[in-house]
């Protein structure tokens, strides 16, 4: 990436929607942190919960609305290619959203996992994108390393995160990015599980 940029949003009680347009060289990725947040784009419309995504590729729109009385959260990564356009903004069929509710969650011996997608974008020739539930105690995988760089972001619970020789503890709310190439695993060092967002980028 040229460059990256991640903040976390706070959205009052509003009977307006707001209009979000994503430059033409930058892609644009949301995940629901707390609250209910009302999202049209794309000829679709959908009341998302925490745990839900919108991926908004360059030049495309998207309205936001929050009429649920309370709050919402929500976290927004911008980022933009150091090549440019890749062919995928054409081929993964534009932006998209997914709903919590409708991601199946696939159990196993460690915890479980959601699977989101796997796809080329405007911005990356492959971005993957996942939620892993990891029990209390365990490693993920042992350390490896790999091409793309990835970011794991924190829903809940309390991890021991090694890259290369150093070792990070993370919370609700924290963010761990990996460069391409680095020694890299995660460690849930809490009583309860832990549940996580990770997204890979190439």
């Amino acid at each position: 990436m040229e460059w990256l940029q991640m903040n976390a949003e706070l959205l009052g009680t509003s009977s307006k929607k707001i209009k979000i347009t994503a430059p033409q060289n930058e892609e644009h990725l949301y995940i629901i942190k707390n609250g209910t947040l009302h999202v049209s784009m794309n000829d679709s419309s959908a009341s998302l919960i925490p745990g839900s995504m919108i991926l908004l590729l360059p030049g495309d729109d998207l309205f936001i609305q929050n009429s649920s009385g309370n709050s919402c959260e929500y976290y927004v990564m911008k980022y933009r290619s150091k090549a440019g356009l890749e062919k995928g903004h054409v081929e993964s069929g534009g932006s998209f959203m997914k709903d919590w509710n409708r991601i199946e969650f696939k159990p196993h011996d460690k915890g479980g996992v959601r699977k989101y997608f796997e796809t080329s974008t405007a911005m990356c020739k492959r971005l993957e994108m996942h939620v892993t539930t990891l029990n209390a105690g365990l490693k993920s995988h042992d350390p490896h390393m790999h091409v793309a760089e990835e970011i794991i972001l924190m829903m809940e619970g309390r991890t021991e995160m090694q890259i290369d020789k150093n070792l990070y503890r993370g919370k609700e709310g924290s963010i761990f990015f990996v460069n391409s190439g680095l020694l890299h695993g995660i460690r849930n060092e809490g009583t309860t599980r832990c549940t996580y967002f990770a997204f890979q980028f190439e």
